[in-house]
């Protein structure tokens, strides 16, 4: 997009930013993927989500703040990546009962309070 933008009306891009596709820091290199654009096109992180590993936490520094906020703070939008039990990352333990794993109450919570979630 930044090389071969589309050159047509209403057009928006969208982006799929996991934490194993880059390493860290992000947000220099999700500004370097697609963040540069947001100023002039409609962005929408159609897939964002992340496992954790045994004894890992999701607080402030972990990924899951970083992304929310990085969107959130330039205007972009996010679909948190899924909804079901097998596929992964996953956002369900079952679905018996319809429980959430902690990334799907990550997501829930950021929801439900926009701007909340944000690394400092």
């Amino acid at each position: 997009m930044r090389e071969e933008p589309i050159h047509a009306e209403n057009i928006g891009y969208t982006a799929h930013p996991y934490p194993w596709k880059r390493s860290e820091p992000w947000p220099p290199k999700w500004d370097e993927d697609f963040g540069f654009a947001a100023a002039q096109y409609p962005i929408v992180a159609t897939e964002i989500g992340f496992g954790l590993r045994p004894g890992q936490s999701i607080d402030s520094n972990h990924y899951a703040y970083q992304i929310t906020g990085y969107l959130e703070k330039r205007g972009m939008s996010w679909v948190a990546w899924v909804y079901d039990p097998e596929w992964g990352p996953n956002m369900l333990k079952s679905w018996n009962g319809f429980e959430l794993t902690p990334m799907g109450k990550y997501f829930e919570d950021a929801m439900k309070a926009p701007g909340k979630y944000e690394h400092p």
